[in-house]
């Protein structure tokens, strides 16, 4: 599976605030994890502020993944041939409103976890 970012959108916004990405390859978008950063001196630091992964839901080529930053419910909406997938973040504050913040999309298809006891 393939998924770009095309854009963030209406940064400082709470209501619009949201990054907008498109399907170049069909699969499960649950393989992918969205990273807030920093950018400085033209590379992405190794800093974190926020994570979201994605749920499990197919998605086709040409369809769009859109992240809203706000709190809602995840939903679609069809479209000609495609489909738009909203998804939600569930912040109550705007997060892509500084100068310095990067996107980061991370494809794991694979992954492990362990508990500390």
């Amino acid at each position: 599976m393939r998924l770009k970012i095309t854009n963030i959108r209406d940064q400082g916004d709470l209501d619009k605030e949201r990054i907008v990405m498109k399907v170049e390859s069909a699969g499960n978008v649950g393989e992918f994890l969205l990273i807030q950063s920093a950018h400085l001196n033209n590379a992405v630091t190794n800093d974190v502020y926020h994570t979201y992964w994605f749920p499990d839901k197919s998605v086709n080529v040409g369809d769009f993944v859109v992240l809203y930053t706000k709190v809602g419910k995840n939903s679609e909406k069809p479209f000609k041939d495609v489909k738009s997938h909203f998804f939600y973040w569930g912040k109550t504050k705007t997060i892509w409103d500084r100068d310095d913040c990067a996107a980061v999309l991370m494809h794991a298809p694979e992954w492990e976890s362990f508990k500390t006891e």
